[in-house]
């Protein structure tokens, strides 16, 4: 059985930490860390059995599988103390945004594969891309899917597509959060009880999905849409006030974004393009 050893046990560490146990591995053979020492105790109860330190060094060494789960900033502060104690028979998954394998493989000399999940995961319903490094290998890849699959779903991607995808699925359920809440207040809006209108947002966005499954958005639009009707009237608003244009400008910014921390990190460590 692999040996895990996840540093930086926040909520996406913490997750994956309890979606490994799940699927049957001992929690002896799961490590972790954290960067305060008052955060030890919180993660002893939420993962029982886990071994959680603040030293990096003792977690990692005779893991087979390291989990690199901090924030971008932080990379260039954990990686490379590590570098004459991480192998290259161990593989490195990295789930920070914005970092790329190349800065990765520069700072270790593991296997790299990199994975962007999203905060779904905390309930096995997330969506992670998975991309290989220059070092990994199929298996690499498959391993990678085969821990975030215990989670949800889990695409194998080329990388120049990450920052995009961080975009869409690492940010995207904070932007359809900002929509149900829309929903929810305009409820209040037009004078329905708060209870109500919440289920009745909720339920909205639930309908969506499940028919967005087997039909496209236009579909459903065309459906939904009849001559001279209510929705027609919606959707005119959403035409003239921009709505496609201005979610697209959110994702196109949040994915600017994750390009621009690559690009602080890379000037770090000397790595040019």
């Amino acid at each position: 059985m692999a040996r895990y050893a996840i540093i930086g046990m926040g909520k996406i560490g913490t997750a994956i930490a309890k979606s490994l146990i799940k699927s049957g591995v001992d929690p002896s053979e799961v490590v972790g860390s954290v960067k305060r020492v008052e955060s030890i105790e919180r993660v002893r109860r939420e993962v029982p059995g886990v071994l959680v330190t603040n030293n990096n060094e003792a977690i990692v060494r005779d893991a087979d599988v390291i989990i690199l789960s901090v924030k971008p900033y932080q990379v260039s502060d954990v990686l490379p103390p590590l570098r004459d104690v991480i192998r290259p028979d161990q593989l490195l998954i990295s789930v920070v945004a914005g970092v790329s394998t190349r800065a990765l493989e520069s700072m270790v000399n593991a296997r790299v594969v990199r994975a962007m999940p999203n905060i779904g995961i905390t309930i096995e319903r997330g969506v992670t891309a998975v991309a290989p490094g220059s070092r990994s290998t199929n298996e690499d890849v498959k391993a990678a899917c085969g821990i975030f699959s215990t989670m949800g779903r889990c695409l194998v991607v080329e990388e120049r597509y990450m920052d995009a995808i961080t975009a869409i699925t690492g940010s995207g359920p904070a932007f359809i959060a900002m929509i149900a809440e829309a929903l929810w207040e305009s409820g209040l809006l037009l004078g329905i009880p708060t209870d109500v209108a919440w289920e009745l947002s909720l339920g909205a966005l639930e309908t969506s999905v499940e028919l967005l499954r087997f039909k496209r958005p236009w579909d459903i639009i065309e459906e939904v849409t009849t001559p001279g009707g209510v929705t027609i009237r919606g959707l005119k608003v959403a035409e003239t006030k921009g709505l496609r244009g201005l979610i697209m400008e959110m994702i196109e910014e949040t994915s600017r974004r994750g390009q621009e921390i690559s690009r602080e990190i890379n000037r770090r460590l000397g790595i040019t393009d």
